[in-house]
Formats: C-alpha cells, structure tokens, sequence
C-alpha cells in the first residue's frame, strides 16, 4: 500500500472540506465541564430590633426571623446534602448522556460524510441526518468492546480474588503479579486490535448497512485476511500520532509566550486584573485556534481510516 498517497489524500480532502473539522471538533470530545454550585449559604443572619445586642447564648440556633431552631447551627442539614448530591449525580449522568449522543452523532456524521464525499459535497445538514440514524450503533460498538475488556478483566481478576478469600495469600500475591503482567501485554493487543475492528466496522455500518454485530465479524474478517496491512496501517498511524503531538507542543510553546508576554504587560500598566484581561483577550483566539486545529486532526484520521477500509472493500468487491 502507498503511504503516501494515503497520508497526501487523507490531507487534501481533510483540508478541503472544511464541515468535517466541525464534526471533528465533537467527535474527538465535548471538553472539560466545569461545575458550579449554584448553593450559596448565608450565616449568623438577623434582624435585631433595634437597641437590642443578642447575647445570651441560649439564642444561639434560634432564627429571629421565622422563629425556629436551626439543629445543624449553620450546617447544611443531611436532607440537603442528600439533595446536593443527588442532583450532581443526576447533573453527571445527564452530562454524560449529552456527551456520549454528541461524539457518537458526530462521527457517524463524520463517517458518512467521507464515505458519501463523491456523491455530494459533505454538508452539515446531512451529516447531522445520518449522524441521528446511526449514533447509536456507533456507542453500542464501542460499549460491545468496553464490556468485552470489564469482561476480560474480571476473569483475569476472579481466580485472584477467590485465592485470597480461601486463604492462600501467597499463591494470591504471585498470582496477582502475573495477571498484572498478562493485563499490560493484553491490553495493548486488544486496544490495537480493537482500534482496528471499531475504525473499519464503523464504516461497515454505513456503507453495508449491516448491524452491529455483523460489522464486528466481517471487520474482524478483513483484519485477518489482511492482517499484514493492517497492523502497518495501524503503525503509521500511531507515528503520525506522535509527530502531530510534538508538532502540537512546538506550536503551543510560542503561544504561550506571548500570552505570558501580554499578562506581564498588561500587570505593567494596571496590575493583575488588567493583566488577566490582556490575557483573556489574547486567549480567545489561541483557543479557536487549537480547536480548529484539533478539529482538522480528527477530520485528518477519520479520512485515512476511511480510505484504508475503501482500499480493502475495492479488493473485496464491496
């Protein structure tokens, strides 16, 4: 196979079709939340008549206001705690279910729009169509290959655990240690093997319109008929990996000089806050920058992947 031509075509059409670096800016991620307690508690509150000072201690927990007595002296009571947590469980979960519907409707858009790229010009509307068709499928492949690594993991775990519960420290301990080993080796195999099998089986899933399961065996299939190819497909992505993070970091390096530069300028002038709005001023189009450069890179991969399974469904006849 032609790296080069691959890398060369997987650029141009990345670069030149400008909606995918949108879907690839959620694909590869929603960010970092930041969470703000909107609870806010106000103590030692009254309203004193007036002349009067408060001073017996006996009054203290007592509410001039509605008159009754604060058990918790100030302290969120543990119905409110509860109500706290709760909600920033529920917050968690409905964040989570936001986060995963988005990363899963953006690559299937993704997907579907280089796989479509020569009947149409990728738009967002239909991307964002087929993205709601198929996101689902997209996280019931990746929770398939979640479950079957929690799956290895606790057989790999159970015979150590039960050594332990009967009393066999030490055969527990070295066998602890073993395991430990097999895990590391295996989990490297299984994630480049099951790289392999989600980056071609997601692209089954719209191209054949198979289900699920079926996209896993032909995919599966493919990767062991072409085992060679595939695992050199997977090498020179991983390299171009690393050399797209140290080109990040060569690039974020001058960046965030100038962003020092501003602030110590901006604390020159005026003092700290105009130096962190000199920064923040700065900071807005950095951010846009990496976002739009994260969002090509993502844009970037998926196109390779995509013309790589291309390249194996031509031999196919698919």
């Amino acid at each position: 196979m032609n790296f080069a031509a691959l890398i060369k075509k997987s650029f141009e059409i990345a670069w030149h079709n400008r909606i995918l670096w949108f879907f690839g800016v959620l694909s590869g991620g929603a960010g970092s939340v930041g969470a703000v307690n909107p609870l806010s508690s106000v103590s030692n509150f009254s309203i004193p008549s007036p002349g009067s000072e408060p001073s017996d201690t006996q009054n203290q927990g007592v509410s001039n206001v509605l008159g009754v007595v604060d058990s918790t002296n100030g302290l969120i009571s543990f119905e409110n705690l509860m109500l706290i947590i709760l909600a920033v469980v529920l917050l968690t979960l409905v964040l989570l279910i936001i986060f995963i519907f988005v990363t899963n409707w953006a690559s299937a858009a993704l997907v579907f729009s280089i796989l479509h790229r020569n009947q149409e010009r990728p738009t967002f509307g239909v991307g964002a169509r087929v993205g709601l068709k198929y996101w689902w499928k997209f996280y019931l492949l990746t929770l398939i290959f979640g479950l079957f690594i929690l799956t290895f993991f606790l057989l790999l775990a159970a015979p150590g655990v039960l050594l332990f519960l009967a009393g066999f420290t030490p055969v527990a301990i070295g066998y602890t240690v073993v395991a430990v080993v097999i895990f590391i080796v295996a989990i490297f195999v299984i994630a480049a093997v099951g790289s392999l099998i989600i980056s071609l089986a997601q692209r089954m899933l719209i191209h054949k319109g198979v289900g699920v399961v079926e996209s896993i065996r032909l995919s599966g299939g493919l990767i062991k008929k072409y085992l060679g190819e595939s695992l050199l497909t997977y090498i020179v992505a991983i390299g171009l990996n690393f050399a797209a993070a140290f080109a990040a970091f060569i690039a974020i390096l001058p960046i965030g000089l100038i962003l020092l530069i501003l602030f110590m300028i901006g604390m020159g002038l005026g003092g700290v806050w105009l130096g962190l709005i000199f920064l923040g001023i700065a900071a807005v189009p950095s951010l846009l920058l990496l976002i739009a450069v994260g969002g090509f890179w993502n844009a970037f991969q998926a196109v390779y992947w995509t013309l790589f399974y291309e390249h194996l469904a031509s031999k196919e006849g698919w």
